[in-house]
Order: C-alpha cells, then sequence, then structure tokens
C-alpha cells in the first residue's frame, strides 16, 4: 500500500507542477482544504489550479512520510511572493485523493499586495 500511496502522491505533486488538472487523480468528492481557500469537489479543486499556478515557480519535495492511506508531503514552494514552506495531508483511497489539507503561512501571499505601514 505505501509504495500505491507514493505514486499516487508523486502523479498529484507532478500534475500541480505542469499546472495539467486532468492528471491530478482526485476523486469526485474530494476536499482539499488550504489557508486561503476550500475546495469542494475535484471539479472546483481542478478550477483553483489555474490561479495557484501564476503564482508558483517551482515545487520541491522535501519528504513524504507514509501511513497507511495518509501522506503527509513537506515541500518547499517558491512563488513569485519568495519560498514559501508548505505541508500537505494527503489521503489517498483506491488510487485517488480524497482530501487534502494544506497547512503554510499564507501572510507573505496575503500582504503582497498591502501597502506598507
Amino acid at each position: 500500500m505505501r509504495e500505491r500511496v507514493i505514486q499516487v502522491v508523486n502523479k498529484y505533486i507532478d500534475a500541480i507542477r505542469r499546472n495539467d488538472a486532468a492528471a491530478v487523480p482526485l476523486h469526485p468528492e474530494m476536499i482539499g482544504e488550504f489557508p486561503t481557500n476550500t475546495y469542494r469537489g475535484a471539479v472546483a479543486f481542478r478550477e483553483g489550479l489555474e490561479p495557484f499556478s501564476r503564482i508558483v515557480n517551482r515545487i520541491d519535495v522535501l519528504r513524504l512520510i507514509v501511513e497507511g492511506e495518509h501522506c503527509v508531503a513537506l515541500l518547499e514552494i517558491d512563488t513569485v511572493y519568495g519560498s514559501i514552506p508548505f505541508a500537505e495531508h494527503i489521503h489517498v483511497v483506491n488510487d485517488e485523493i480524497v482530501f487534502v489539507r494544506g497547512y503554510c503561512d499564507p501572510r507573505p501571499m496575503l500582504q503582497r499586495d498591502q501597502p506598507a505601514a
């Protein structure tokens, strides 16, 4: 099971890197929760990829930690806002992602266009 989960997670990360929404292995009713957005369903998640791809320069996988159907991906995401440490809890069932929760400090993204105090 561990290797299958890793394969699905790597496929997910690679598809995100390439902004290839169709290649992301999502369950139709998946849920994605992130600091700045929540996506309910694969269609909503895929629609959110295009704006995300505009701010991302590179995604580096630092480590994958797998236990059963669950994987935590520790990532470094190079964005137009700078480098952002990121973690994702990814739940995989039957080779599809059913749940993703992303963790990061969103302040660099939220403060980018704010005037200096």
